[in-house]
């Protein structure tokens, strides 16, 4: 009797998962035909422009520059910029994104007579050094580059050469020791 009931709770439970899967596949369906001939919608999102997308490239490239390590570019920041615009951010945040990008963009334009991504690498580090200087001695000066340089930070550090070749990196860490002298860690563990 017992393997009678567990039978029909199984079946009970197929049918609401596949209930389940069926109104998810449903909702997935764009405004189409009821036998789901048409294809899915995908995120209707509006991406950064290329001329964006080029200055989040230098300026991840210039804050977080190749040296022996991979720089921000290599490590992948644009596209988690791009995403986090896409696929995570609201239309408050696109409108936030766009206008602070567009706000520096103009300023890097006036000082520097062209686009900050035209620049050679010794122009964009100068802008980009006295920019920073001014934004971090006044709270009030551009809100928007704090966080854009904390965006491109963390997606850095969070990415694999971030976290393996910046940083010390072990997946299971050793012994436990309480006590030990700064000096014998000279980096910031990313685990």
């Amino acid at each position: 009797m017992t393997d009678f009931l567990m039978m029909q709770r199984r079946d009970a439970l197929k049918s609401l998962l596949a209930i389940s899967a069926a109104g998810a596949l449903t909702a997935c369906i764009g405004e189409g035909k009821a036998d789901g001939a048409s294809a899915p919608k995908l995120s209707s999102a509006p991406s950064l422009s290329t001329a964006e997308m080029a200055l989040v490239s230098a300026l991840g490239q210039t804050i977080i520059p190749m040296t022996d390590t991979a720089g921000a570019v290599e490590a992948g920041v644009p596209a988690v910029v791009q995403t986090l615009f896409t696929e995570w951010g609201d239309e408050n945040y696109r409108t936030y994104w766009r206008a602070g990008l567009d706000k520096l963009e103009k300023h890097f334009v006036k000082e520097g007579g062209q686009k900050f991504a035209a620049m050679s690498a010794s122009q964009q580090a100068n802008l980009l050094g006295r920019y920073d200087e001014k934004a971090f001695a006044d709270n009030d000066f551009d809100p928007f580059y704090k966080d854009m340089k904390s965006t491109i930070a963390t997606a850095y550090y969070m990415s694999e050469p971030g976290a393996t070749e910046e940083l010390a990196y072990e997946a299971v860490p050793g012994e436990w020791r309480g006590c030990v002298p700064l000096s014998d860690q000279p980096k910031t563990w990313a685990t």
